[in-house]
């Protein structure tokens, strides 16, 4: 290749934020850089609507539990994906095309895809609700389409221009916002005292198990995409800070924020919420500046996975992806958006966790953390990954809708051991070397 077609590829690979490539280690970024593009995913109102609807359906300690224990599956899951993309600097997207195949990857490719384009929708639907005359159909479908576009934009200019000083705006914003809204709920309700020791105002309505898996699914998809991210990381020690501050401090942070809201307040709208306590006019330029990382990173992702899934540029993914996000937007604030939120998140448990469960197996166990040849070299199809994805979801599907199963079916460990159970036969091999290099036809290889 000429000199002139390396600067031409380079430029183009740029174009794409590198979503096809090996980044650059030039292209690596601080840890605070990715720090406050992370926590710009979990800084969020659907962080606070999921807590709000925690402090509705369980009293104080039950609910801090379940936000906490969710947290810490969530937290687990995105360091072992984190490390794969940094340690490797690739996406989710081609380190599922090194599992399941260069065309076996494209069916979880497009669920990442279409489901993080369904979580910008949802997100955007929650936005649109507490901005002034959200309730009103009309102004709220221009606000879902109006927002749907801006985050569409920003996310076709990438991770450096585009995701990361949105967060450091926003960050900052929506958490002194919350912590003043805590405040006057705390006023509102009496004292935290009384606040801890309520009775929420819809117990019962919903069993801890099920809030417990809603929690790992609302994150679950963001859990499987942390390589998009942390491919920009110097080191793994920044896989494990940004993760800690985007579940720990953010995410759980976020939910101990709305579990007060909610037992204080005791309504499930967030606008009414925040208009009972007086801080309607703050809440919604806080909510309004922090849904662009929010949902800039979600839309950023699916461009990512959609243009592996379909071989398209990622431009073109972004502007569907947006599309469908505000299509979804406008049905969920139609519906209700916490009725609608919360049945979306149940929705992501059957196929989402099997997709990292898979990719962990296996980077972790079968390659002995480390992809060995060329993208070039790869198999089309990874038989063994593709049947785990089905046989998996088959399960899922089964145990979720016909015996009623709240967890399982939302962990990742369906699709591990299928895969592993699948791919017995290699573990015996001595080396990963050896064992992909003699099963070349159903298996992949890695980057150059």
């Amino acid at each position: 290749m000429s000199p002139v077609d390396r600067r031409t590829q380079s430029a183009v690979e740029a174009t794409e934020d590198f979503a096809a490539a090996r980044l650059p280690e030039s292209e690596r970024r601080s840890t605070l850089s990715i720090t406050l593009v992370r926590m710009g995913f979990t800084v969020s109102a659907t962080d606070l609507l999921y807590g709000i609807s925690l402090g509705l359906f369980f009293p104080f300690w039950t609910a801090l539990l379940i936000a906490l224990g969710s947290s810490v599956i969530v937290s687990a899951v995105s360091i072992l994906c984190g490390l794969i993309g940094q340690r490797e600097r690739i996406t989710t997207a081609l380190s599922m095309r090194l599992t399941f195949g260069r065309d076996g990857s494209r069916l979880p490719a497009l669920v990442i895809a279409l489901l993080s384009a369904g979580f910008v929708g949802y997100s955007t639907g929650i936005t649109a609700g507490v901005l002034p005359g959200g309730d009103s159909a009309g102004i709220g479908l221009v606000y879902c389409v109006v927002l749907s576009i801006m985050y569409t934009t920003i996310s076709i200019v990438g991770f450096g221009r585009g995701l990361t000083w949105v967060g450091r705006i926003s960050v900052p914003l929506m958490l002194v916002m919350v912590l003043i809204a805590v405040v006057a709920t705390v006023n509102h309700a009496g004292g935290l005292g009384t606040i801890v020791g309520s009775t929420p105002a819809r117990a019962g309505e919903v069993t801890a198990l099920a809030m417990f898996a809603l929690g790992v699914n609302k994150w679950m998809t963001g859990a499987t995409v942390t390589p998009d991210i942390t491919r920009f990381g110097k080191s793994a020690a920044t896989v494990y800070t940004t993760t800690l501050a985007e579940f720990i401090v953010g995410n759980f942070g976020f939910n101990l924020l709305g579990i007060l809201i909610g037992l204080g307040v005791g309504v499930a709208d967030m606008g009414e919420a925040f208009s009972i306590i007086g801080v309607a006019g703050l809440a919604a330029v806080a909510i309004f500046v922090q849904g662009f990382p929010h949902e800039v990173n979600n839309m950023y992702a699916a461009s990512l996975a959609g243009r592996t899934a379909l071989d398209l540029p990622r431009l073109f993914i972004n502007v569907a992806a947006g599309a469908m996000a505000a299509a979804l937007a406008f049905y969920g604030l139609s519906q209700g958006i916490l009725t609608s939120f919360l049945t979306y998140l149940g929705y992501l448990g059957y196929a989402i966790p099997l997709i990292p469960g898979i990719l962990i197996a296996d980077y972790f166990v079968l390659r002995r953390m480390r992809y060995e040849l060329s993208i070039a070299d790869a198999g089309a199809v990874n038989w063994r990954a593709v049947a785990a994805f089905f046989v998996g979801l088959t399960i899922n599907l089964y145990v979720g809708l016909v015996l009623d199963d709240a967890l399982w079916h939302a962990l990742p460990f369906t699709g591990m051991v299928l895969y592993l159970l699948f791919s017995v036969h290699m573990l015996r091999v001595a080396t990963p070397e050896r064992a992909y290099a003699n099963h070349s036809t159903d298996n992949v290889t890695t980057v150059e």
